[in-house]
């Protein structure tokens, strides 16, 4: 029994001393490890707060697989964590980051990724889990947009449709008069509809709808001072 207790004072002590010099490095490690328990995911949340160190949204130009550290020291949420993600689609978006650099806008990642790799399921998963924020002006609200009665109205599903035609006109092995020359510039992407942004309340649900939790609020917050 006194070696079994030496043994885990002595990782006790490694992970004291990890926590204290290298707190989001080590809250990432503890993240990642119990990703697939929501309840534990947000205890550890909830402690990184505490310690005073920032748990951000997944974003395609800066997120790995899993939870990961950013320059200033911020935990970033994890690309296959959110709901509708896998480890081939995640690892598809890191790895043409890596070879061509940061997305400028929506459009220049749907122009570089493969539409038979990403589908209109993971691109929705991306919009609602914050993953397009800071990536060109749009905010989330635009991309679920619908201007008619069914789901081929909605902004998104015309931006996954146009993609697929922008590839497609790209790979054809028949080339028009006009592709060949310098002043072609493909299909037109459909013009950005002009709405409301979603209130704190509604992107706080789309936020646990495909996180499993809130990470940028929560519903309750403007009534925090009263509760």
């Amino acid at each position: 029994n006194k070696s079994h207790a030496t043994c885990y004072s002595w990782v006790s002590y490694q992970t004291a001393y990890l926590k204290a010099h290298y707190p989001a490095e080590y809250m990432s490690a503890v993240l990642t490890s119990g990703q697939s328990d929501i309840t534990n995911t947000t205890k550890y949340i909830e402690d990184c707060h505490r310690m005073g160190v920032d748990v951000l949204l997944p974003s395609v130009n800066e997120s790995d697989l899993n939870f990961s550290v950013n320059q200033n020291g911020q935990i970033r949420f994890g690309l296959q964590a959110i709901s509708g993600m896998g480890e081939s689609v995640s690892t598809a978006i890191i790895n043409e980051r890596k070879k061509n650099g940061p997305f400028v806008d929506v459009f220049d990642f749907l122009e570089r990724m493969d539409m038979r790799t990403i589908n209109r399921k993971n691109l929705e998963s991306l919009v609602k889990a914050g993953a397009f924020d800071g990536v060109g002006e749009m905010h989330r609200a635009q991309y679920m947009y619908c201007d008619g009665i069914d789901n081929s109205s909605v902004y998104i599903e015309k931006l996954a449709r146009w993609a697929a035609k922008e590839q497609e006109s790209k790979n054809s092995a028949q080339m028009s008069l006009f592709e060949l020359s310098d002043d072609f510039k493909g299909v037109a992407h459909p013009p950005i509809p002009e709405c409301e942004p979603w209130s704190a309340i509604e992107r706080c649900n789309h936020e646990k709808e495909v996180i499993g939790f809130y990470i940028s609020g929560h519903p309750l917050d403007e009534f925090k001072y009263e509760m």
